[in-house]
């Protein structure tokens, strides 16, 4: 005779009623509903469930990890891309500089702010991107190598200089350092500084004791603040020595640097005047001057420019890259490029 097979869940069903009147509670018996045996079958069900929802969630997060990673590398490459083709434009920037300046040397022999490659060249819309770009006479500015000899022209150099820097301030009392990292020798100035004390410093170095490429690097001079250099950047040059300023192109600050007893209202004439016609000599510039206003030297003086600063600034999506050359134009030949920088 086959047993009754023992369920897991059962039912409560309650027995024999208890007496009237009783207090305890029925006792109740469990009908059997479900095999022992079959726990052990469920419990593996679950676990696989579980173990797979695990594993889906597990690759949900790899696929969006390998997504996100896919994404960051595309932008990355998207980014340099555009950065590289910026760049590309800006270098050619500085060619289409060379070749209106070229065009100019043909056609003029005095240099001026109105002619065409004084205009800056406006944002001109590009695939993805624009470009645009300055050229600036560098001539038009008072050459810090001037300090660097101790000849006739440098003593003129050094006082333009020194009255120029009086006006914007910071940088007056660092001439004497100035001269000692561009000139050749080891003599260190009153004021100045030379191998000695930069050897010193947290930072050892020596003074450079050659002209200088770029007005940026006197921010290694002694005593040079950045913010005085900075303020006063715009209206200095590095150029070789000898190198004159041009009178038709000097902002007035520079003018006033050069003209003694120049007042502001004599100032804006003489600005005033030099735009409606411009300079063809310095013999007529020094004609011009207004009332009381003198010329003590004509040394390093110019009406015509070899020397230009170009900066181009090009843009491809999100991304802007500029560069920076001196341009020295002279004999009649292409201009060359002195030094550029790309960043």
């Amino acid at each position: 005779m086959d047993r009754p097979v023992l369920m897991a869940t059962s039912v409560p069903v309650p027995m024999r009623p208890a007496p009237r009147g009783s207090l305890s509670r029925p006792r109740l018996r469990w009908a059997a509903a479900r095999p022992i045996g079959t726990f052990p079958l469920r419990r593996e069900r679950g676990s696989a469930v579980i173990l797979a929802m695990l594993l889906a969630s597990l690759a949900a997060a790899v696929a969006v990890s390998v997504f996100a990673d896919q994404q960051r590398w595309s932008r990355n490459v998207e980014h340099r891309r555009d950065h590289v083709q910026a760049q590309a434009i800006a270098v050619a920037g500085i060619q289409w500089a060379r070749q209106i300046l070229q065009d100019d040397a043909r056609t003029t022999v005095i240099d001026h702010l109105g002619e065409p490659w004084a205009i800056p060249l406006p944002p001109i819309p590009l695939e993805n991107g624009d470009i645009r770009g300055v050229i600036v006479d560098a001539q038009g500015r008072l050459n810090v190598n001037a300090l660097g000899s101790s000849d006739r022209a440098s003593a003129v150099g050094r006082k333009r200089l020194e009255r120029l820097l009086a006006q914007r301030g910071g940088l007056a009392g660092t001439l004497d350092a100035i001269a000692d990292w561009i000139d050749a020798d080891a003599i260190a100035r009153a004021g100045g500084a030379e191998d000695g004390y930069y050897a010193t410093q947290a930072m050892p170095s020596l003074a450079a004791n050659a002209p200088a490429l770029h007005v940026a690097e006197l921010a290694a001079v002694r005593g040079v603040a950045p913010a005085a250099l900075a303020a006063a950047e715009s209206l200095l040059a590095a150029l070789p020595q000898g190198t004159p300023t041009n009178v038709n192109t000097a902002p007035p600050e520079v003018l006033a640097a050069i003209v003694d007893n120049l007042s502001s209202s004599a100032l804006a004439t003489l600005t005033a005047s030099r735009a409606q016609k411009p300079f063809a000599t310095i013999a007529e510039f020094r004609a011009r001057l207004p009332a009381g206003a003198t010329l003590a030297e004509e040394d390093a003086l110019s009406v015509k420019s070899e020397y230009f600063l170009v900066s181009v600034e090009a843009r491809q999506g999100i991304t802007v890259a500029r560069a920076r050359a001196l341009v020295r134009r002279a004999g009649g030949v292409s201009p060359a490029v002195v030094w550029q920088i790309v960043d």
